[in-house]
Parts: C-alpha cells; sequence; structure tokens
C-alpha cells in the first residue's frame, strides 16, 4: 500500500487572505483540499495521513515534515502570493539537487505527474517547478545539501520524497475565485488523486476493487430479487391488504422516488384499470432494490 502524508499549509481560518476576493483565506482552502484529497486517496486504496488533527492545529514546519517518516510521499498544499496580481501558475516546489540520494528524483517525478494536472483542472498557465537550498550545513552532516523549506528539510532528513504544491496566486483574482469553491476543490482533489495513481501504477488494484465492489452489489440485487419473487409466489399480499393505486400525495414520502421511476420506466403499469395495485411491503421491497441499484 502507497503511504502519502498530506500537509494542510498554514494553521487557523483565517490565516493568509487573498487581497483581491474577499473571504479567501489560503489556511481555510488548503485544509478542505487535504480533507478532500485524503478521502479521494482512500477510496482509490492509499494510505493517507495528516500532520494537522484540527485546522487550529498548527505543528513546527520541520516537525511536520519529519512526520512523513515510514511514508512514500510528503505532499504540503498551498496557495501562493506575488506583489503583482498577474502571476497564476501553479508553483511546484521539489527536493533540490543531490548526488547522495534518489530523493530528489523522485520529489521532482511526483511534481510534474501533479503540475500539469493543477494547471489543467484550474485552467490556469503552465505550472513552474522550483528549487531552493540553504548555503550552510542546516543538519550538520557535513555537506552543503539542506533544503531552504522547513517541510522539505524534515521530509529529506526523514527519508521521504517531498514536494510543495502551490496551487496558483491567491493574489491573482481568477485562482482565489476558483479555490473560493468547495465544488472546485473537490474536482482538484479527484484529479490530484487520479494523478497519483497513475503515477504510482496503481489502476490495475484500483479496478479490482471496484469490480468486487460491483460484483457484491449484483448478488445482494439477485438475493433481493429471488425475495420478492419468493413473496409473490406464497401470495403474502392478501385481497385484505390496503393498495395504493394512484401516483399522487396518497403514497408515502419515502417511496414516492421509486414509485415515480418505476411507472416512468415502464416497470409498473397497474392492473389495466389505471390501479397500481401496491401494497405497503410491495413498495419496501421495491425501495430496497431501487436503493440497491437494480434500475440503473
Amino acid at each position: 500500500m502507497i503511504r502519502i502524508m498530506l500537509d494542510p499549509g498554514h494553521a487557523g481560518e483565517f490565516y493568509n487572505a487573498s487581497p483581491v476576493v474577499e473571504g479567501y483565506f489560503e489556511s481555510r482552502a488548503m485544509w478542505s483540499l487535504a480533507q478532500k484529497l485524503k478521502s479521494a486517496l482512500e477510496r482509490r486504496g492509499f494510505q493517507a495521513g495528516m500532520t494537522r488533527t484540527t485546522v487550529e492545529d498548527d505543528p513546527p514546519l520541520e516537525t511536520r515534515g519529519r512526520m512523513g517518516a515510514g511514508y512514500d510521499l510528503f505532499l504540503s498544499l498551498h496557495s501562493n502570493a506575488a506583489a503583482s496580481p498577474l502571476p497564476d501558475a501553479p508553483w511546484i516546489i521539489t527536493l533540490s539537487p543531490d548526488a547522495k540520494t534518489d530523493l530528489d528524483e523522485k520529489s521532482l517525478a511526483v511534481g510534474k505527474a501533479l503540475g500539469g494536472v493543477i494547471s489543467g483542472i484550474m485552467g490556469i498557465s503552465d505550472p513552474f517547478y522550483y528549487t531552493k537550498s540553504v548555503d550552510f550545513d542546516r543538519d550538520g552532516n557535513g555537506f552543503i545539501d539542506d533544503e531552504y523549506y522547513g517541510v522539505l528539510f524534515g521530509a529529506k532528513s526523514a527519508g521521504v520524497p517531498g514536494v510543495i504544491l502551490e496551487h496558483g496566486f491567491h493574489t491573482n483574482e481568477r485562482c482565489a475565485q476558483w479555490l473560493s469553491s468547495e465544488d472546485n476543490l473537490t474536482l482538484l482533489a479527484e484529479a490530484e488523486a487520479d494523478a497519483l495513481v497513475k503515477f504510482y501504477n496503481m489502476e490495475d488494484s484500483v479496478n479490482e476493487e471496484i469490480s468486487k465492489q460491483l460484483e457484491a452489489l449484483e448478488k445482494a440485487v439477485e438475493a433481493l430479487k429471488a425475495r420478492l419473487d419468493r413473496y409473490d409466489r406464497m401470495k403474502v399480499y392478501d385481497n385484505a391488504a390496503v393498495r395504493w393505486a394512484y401516483l399522487d400525495g396518497n403514497l408515502p414520502d419515502w417511496a414516492y422516488s421509486t414509485v415515480a421511476k418505476l411507472v416512468r420506466l415502464g416497470y409498473l403499469r397497474g392492473n389495466g384499470e389505471n390501479s397500481l395495485e401496491l401494497s405497503e411491503l410491495m413498495m419496501r421491497l421495491l425501495v430496497i432494490l431501487d436503493r440497491a441499484g437494480a434500475w440503473d
């Protein structure tokens, strides 16, 4: 199982406000995006962790990066800012080149797998790929090979490839407007999760899991159909039972949409005298079958 540690940038509800779109805050948007991405990844077979347990939680940057220890990837989620309102491209910040390890190569590969997806789904400029190191021995290992950004420094020290994803610029009005939509954040999370499935060659395992779920659903539907047929053969609907004859306000609310659907599809036609002749038990069985997807 591929394990990914997600780091929603910053902390709190109201950190890093957009100067051009009222109500946009980087901290709030990236917290929402991280939760959506976590869910999307888990539905695709990944194991996903979070560096923060609440929107107010604020571990130190290096500590966040080190939380990636034992994971296959560390992703820190942000939106960018600039003095000018013009920049709109995603900035993908990866580990600096280092001949002693392949973490930088893995970091760049993941960054490139996600950068184009972010540009495409947001409809903004092509991604800009970027690294930044320091000119001193930050970790005391005798080499000038350390990252400038605290989360990437922490991730590298934990032996995990790290990437900072800057999802456009919240100083750009169009970007900030786009990122202000929860529906758009959902689209972004799903697209990034799909890109990671492709990057880690997980399509086969995802398709296999979907096939298993569909097979289980089909078996459940067949079992319900068999039960319905058995009830019908047993003539459990005696002549004294209450019948609902018409598609009108007398139908119970819980059954109306299912009955209307089956009438529309032509599966319920009544007795030839414009009477549907539905008992409560029959309607309950039809609703169960409908919820199981029998007529989808």
